[in-house]
């Protein structure tokens, strides 16, 4: 049963991966640069994934803790004496500034409903430097997931 348990822990975290962080490195590569003039498409989009990165990082999260705790490397919380409890506790705190800019981004300043807005060059040179920041970062989660998978 734990290795039943396990397997779909590991295909849901990486499923919700793939939507969390291709989302934003497809809007950062692909619909960002051939929207970039848009501003009413680029809101709607950034209102229908709503839901599904909400719905992804709870995922995440319950995956998360689960295949923390059943991970041979983990010793307990606060224990960092060993490459892959530092390489999470990174990844952690990046996943913490991913949200922070999130909440920053769409609950304080408001960025996608200010692009469908009358004048929206303002919102999408904000929008743009979100969903960049949030590109970078994603990749650089999955670099500190495989280095600690390396170990």
């Amino acid at each position: 049963m734990s290795q039943i348990l396990s397997s779909l822990s590991v295909w849901f975290h990486a499923l919700a991966t793939v939507v969390f962080i291709g989302h934003f490195v497809l809007l950062a590569g692909i619909y960002l640069p051939a929207l970039s003039k848009n501003g009413t498409a680029l809101s709607a989009i950034s209102k229908r994934s709503r839901p599904w990165m909400y719905a992804s990082l709870i995922v995440l999260m319950v995956t998360g803790i689960y295949l923390t705790l059943v991970d041979p490397n983990y010793q307990g919380i606060g224990n960092f004496n060993n490459f892959w409890a530092v390489m999470m506790l990174v990844k952690h705190i990046l996943i913490l500034a991913m949200i922070a800019m999130g909440f920053w981004y769409n609950a304080i300043l408001r960025v996608g409903p200010m692009m469908s807005s009358n004048n929206p060059e303002q919102a999408i040179v904000r929008f743009r430097k979100y969903v960049n920041g949030m590109a970078v970062c994603g990749v650089l989660v999955l670099l500190l997931t495989a280095l600690a998978q390396v170990e």
